[in-house]
């Protein structure tokens, strides 16, 4: 889930003679990312440095090669990054995650000390997508145009880039339809038409207090409380990832005084909320509140106060305002749960039972409404989730290529010599 460990490499250049050929040694290499490269002029003591990174599992056969080939000619130092360097990140996916890397690049990489959450990306699209547009039928067409896509992507060649991207994102597509295949049969929905798959009642128990299989239509009280639901687990999933990239960062203060407390803050006001509802008194007159709620964030100010004062107090704030405002915005899950199914019974309506006016339609609405749900869905993870855990300021570690080499041509007094 983390970058790939990488050693920082800089290699100090004794025979000049030997440079044209070490740089095409290290894009023959293929796992070398350069960060610096100094070209001195030739007129003075100081030779010509490289400094880039490689990951550490190639570390051992980087340095039998380098020395086999150029032996006393250079001299070359690892180390692991320290606090002061940025390295860049080496993330490897699955080409079935692809279309899931693609929407967490676009709102920035992961940078080298932190999770990539593109696996924790595709559950979440597939979570959230599929209550918005949950319908057995318009989930199994959706299906099979990715499973279709999927199967003849590599056997047709397009000059189009459009086609291409669409192309590449098939396995959203095979995600998304199952989510919305399984949320379809909670809700008894076939291409908008009322069909009983449960023979049975499946029922969060309380407070929650939601059964399925319930048409979203027809009981909006349950489709806002697991909008909400939804939304909570969502939120405390990327919470949990905050505590995560903490831990693995050792930064087990900071975990103390922020994501945990967050954590048990953010159950409580749930579990309050689903429980008394807005009645306040019965909020004060709950041991809850003073546990879950009242400590945890006593905690979180204290702690970044003492942490980092004045700029504490800005994030301590800002965080608890955004949980709020965050969580309120899951509520467009039910918004458009509600209008697909609207305009799926609009469509059934003006079709007059026509079943070709009702494929026809079910088309239509998987076209515009899946786009429609997948910007909503895109912006939930870019904004509500990913502000709690995510930078997204990684530099993508990019093999060298001699063509996009850029040498630093500068004289060797401006450069501090080496102890």
């Amino acid at each position: 889930m983390k970058p790939v460990k990488l050693y920082k490499v800089r290699i100090d250049i004794e025979d000049q003679s030997v440079v044209e050929d070490l740089l095409h040694f290290l894009e023959d290499f293929g796992n070398f990312h350069l960060s610096i490269f100094v070209e001195t002029p030739t007129s003075t003591d100081m030779n010509p440095y490289i400094i880039g990174w490689i990951p550490q599992a190639m570390k051992n056969r980087f340095d039998y090669e380098i020395r086999s080939l150029y032996g006393g000619r250079l001299d070359v130092e690892y180390s692991l990054s320290e606090h002061d360097d940025k390295p860049p990140s080496l993330v490897y996916r699955s080409r079935f995650l692809e279309p899931f890397g693609r929407i967490v690049d676009s709102f920035g990489y992961p940078s080298y000390n932190e999770i990539d959450p593109t696996i924790f990306v595709m559950f979440s699209f597939a979570l959230l997508f599929g209550f918005m547009f949950g319908d057995m039928g318009h989930g199994l067409i959706l299906f099979a145009s990715g499973l279709i896509l999927y199967l003849v992507r590599d056997r047709i060649y397009v000059n189009s880039d459009m086609i291409r991207y669409v192309l590449s994102g098939s396995t959203l597509y095979i995600v998304c339809g199952l989510s919305s295949i399984l949320c379809g049969i909670l809700f008894g929905e076939f291409l908008g038409y009322r069909i009983g798959i449960l023979s049975f009642k499946l029922t969060i128990p309380p407070p929650f207090n939601i059964s399925f299989p319930f048409k979203p239509l027809d009981s909006p009280i349950a489709m806002f409380k697991l909008s909400i639901l939804v939304g909570a687990v969502h939120v405390l999933s990327g919470i949990t990832l905050n505590l995560a990239n903490k831990i693995l960062n050792r930064e087990y203060m900071e975990a103390l005084i922020e994501p945990i407390p967050w954590i048990c803050m953010y159950i409580g006001v749930i579990y309050n909320l689903f429980c008394f509802k807005l009645d306040f008194a019965a909020w004060i007159a709950s041991p809850t509140l003073y546990i879950l709620v009242i400590l945890p964030v006593c905690v979180m100010l204290l702690g970044k106060l003492y942490m980092e004062r004045l700029e504490g107090l800005i994030q301590f704030f800002e965080a608890m305002i955004s949980t709020v405002s965050n969580t309120v915005s899951y509520l467009r899950i039910m918004a458009l749960s509600l209008s697909h199914s609207i305009l799926t019974h609009i469509i059934l309506e003006l079709g007059g039972g026509s079943l070709a006016a009702a494929l026809i339609g079910a088309i239509l609405v998987v076209i515009l409404e899946g786009l429609m749900i997948f910007i909503h869905t895109t912006r939930l993870i870019w904004v509500e989730w990913f502000s709690k855990f995510y930078r997204g300021d990684g530099i993508p570690f990019k093999p060298l290529k001699i063509s996009e080499v850029k040498a630093v041509r500068i004289e060797a007094a401006s450069i501090p010599r080496r102890s």
